[in-house]
C-alpha cells in the first residue's frame, strides 16, 4: 500500500543513500558530492516541501520542492525525486509525482520546472509528460555524464 507523509528524521539514513546512490549513477542529478547524513539533514531543512512515500511500510522513494528562483519568479516550483532502485519499475515513479504536484499547488506555487531532466532518462520524461509536463527548451550537451560524455538536458513545465 503506498503512503505518504512529511519528512520524518527516523527516514534520514536511507534518504541519505537514496540520493547519493543517485549522484553515484553520474546519470540524472547534477551533483557530484556525496552528503554526509548531517550534510542532507540541513539540505531537507532548506526545502520548501519534503515527502516521503512508503509502499507496505518501507521507503520506496521521497521528493524536496524548492522555489525555481527567487523573489520575482519564486512562484514556480523546482522539485528533485528520488527513488530507491529496489522500487524503480514498480509503476510508484509516478504517484510520487503525483503527490508532488498536488502539494506544490496546495503550498500556492503557480508552476513547476525542471531545469535539467538528462534526454536519456527516458522513464522520467514519460511520467512528467504523461503528467502534463512539456520539454520548453534543450540544452545541447547540458549535462555531462559519469563515463565523460555528454548529453542534451530539457527544461520542462506545467503550470498547477
Amino acid at each position: 500500500m503506498f503512503t505518504f507523509e512529511n519528512y520524518q528524521p527516523k527516514y534520514l539514513a536511507k534518504m541519505t543513500a537514496i540520493w547519493n546512490n543517485v549522484l553515484t549513477d553520474g546519470i540524472a542529478f547534477p551533483g557530484e558530492e556525496l552528503f554526509t547524513e548531517n550534510e542532507f539533514e540541513k539540505y531537507l531543512t532548506e526545502q520548501s516541501i519534503v515527502r516521503c512515500m512508503t509502499i507496505d511500510d518501507v521507503l520506496a522513494g521521497f521528493y524536496v520542492v524548492h522555489p525555481n528562483n527567487i523573489g520575482r519568479c519564486s512562484h514556480t516550483a523546482n522539485a528533485s525525486y528520488c527513488m530507491d532502485k529496489a522500487f524503480r519499475g514498480k509503476r510508484a515513479f509516478p504517484r510520487l509525482v503525483q503527490d508532488s504536484l498536488k502539494q506544490t499547488k496546495e503550498a500556492g506555487f503557480m508552476g513547476m520546472q525542471f531545469n535539467a531532466v538528462v534526454s536519456s532518462n527516458k522513464p522520467a520524461i514519460h511520467t512528467y509528460q504523461e503528467n502534463g509536463f512539456e520539454i520548453v527548451g534543450t540544452i545541447p550537451a547540458g549535462f555531462r555524464l559519469k563515463d565523460g560524455s555528454y548529453s542534451d538536458m530539457y527544461i520542462m513545465h506545467r503550470n498547477l
